[in-house]
């Protein structure tokens, strides 16, 4: 029991997860109208790729064998590493207009890592397992991962929308650096949060 990197198999077990940390951002890039449904292309994704969906940048919360929670990391290079994997496995799935879906929500409402940061993503936890501290110990966990890679801080995105994910990451010492402001009645505001590294503490 506990966190570990995440492998290829995991993958019919995670895609859910991975889903359930936007499914309104989803359902909006991926149309099932124009591919596969999300999480069957979730699935593909993070066994065999080199995308951002990949088993390679995520950990895995483990409970009697079980996947319960995730979460992905990556830093500049490594995100800017994905980025035409990311494009060609959208538009193979989703065509053009699930590419430019994709670019234009990175550039608007969830930027790019900073130099320095390690930045988080995919954070959830399976919902008959929530409230019992599991997503605090994973980022806990990568606060740890992040002083070991000599990194500044964590930093993440977050729907405004999603007060619980919001409260949480407030409690562990995230503060908001950005609000971007949505450019379609689909999506929510992003809120852009930093944790400092040298000046966090480590929160049970």
């Amino acid at each position: 029991m506990g966190i570990r990197k995440a492998i290829s198999k995991d993958s019919v077990q995670i895609a859910p997860l991975i889903f359930s940390s936007g499914p309104v951002t989803f359902d909006y890039i991926f149309s099932t109208r124009h591919g596969p449904a999300v999480v069957d292309f979730l699935k593909i994704e993070f066994a065999e790729s080199q995308t951002m969906f990949s088993h390679r940048h995520h950990h895995v919360y483990e409970r009697d064998g079980n996947v319960v929670g995730s979460i992905g990391s990556f830093d500049a290079p490594s995100h800017s590493a994905t980025f035409l994997g990311n494009a060609r496995a959208i538009f193979c799935n989703y065509g053009l207009r699930g590419v430019l879906k994709g670019l234009l929500f990175e550039l608007r409402l969830m930027k790019a890592p900073r130099k320095g940061c390690l930045y988080l993503f995919h954070v959830a936890v399976r919902e008959d397992c929530r409230g019992q501290g599991i997503a605090a110990q994973m980022i806990n966990f990568m606060m740890a991962k992040g002083r070991e890679g000599g990194y500044r801080c964590l930093s993440l995105d977050v729907a405004e929308k999603n007060t619980n994910a919001l409260r949480l990451y407030q409690q562990l010492g995230f503060e908001v650096v950005n609000r971007n402001k949505t450019y379609n009645s689909v999506l929510d505001n992003h809120l852009y949060m930093e944790l400092d590294l040298a000046a966090a503490n480590d929160h049970s």
